[in-house]
């Protein structure tokens, strides 16, 4: 599973935000082999684009494109939707 995540916006669109990294979950230790394929299936990220962002202006805007089997799928997600697990594995990417 090949993980690519692009951030951007936020409040003034602060350079900063301007995020950019790719991962090959098949390269890193299991621990963060799993946790990874949890936090980022194509299935949990369907499941929080789809949860309601009601206070999402002035923040970030992630697009997360996972490539698993030759099947390339991409996410929109604010940054109000995503759990902070999740945003603190985006960190140690």
């Amino acid at each position: 599973m090949i993980i690519e995540i692009a951030a951007q916006g936020g409040f003034g669109g602060i350079k900063a935000a301007n995020l950019r990294k790719t991962i090959d979950v098949s390269d890193q230790p299991e621990q963060m082999r799993q946790e990874l394929a949890e936090a980022f299936g194509p299935d949990e990220l369907a499941r929080l684009s789809r949860q309601p962002c009601g206070d999402c202006a002035d923040r970030l805007t992630y697009r997360i494109t996972v490539t698993e089997d030759r099947e390339t799928r991409s996410f929109t997600l604010r940054e109000a939707q995503i759990p902070p697990d999740m945003l603190d594995l985006i960190d140690q990417m």
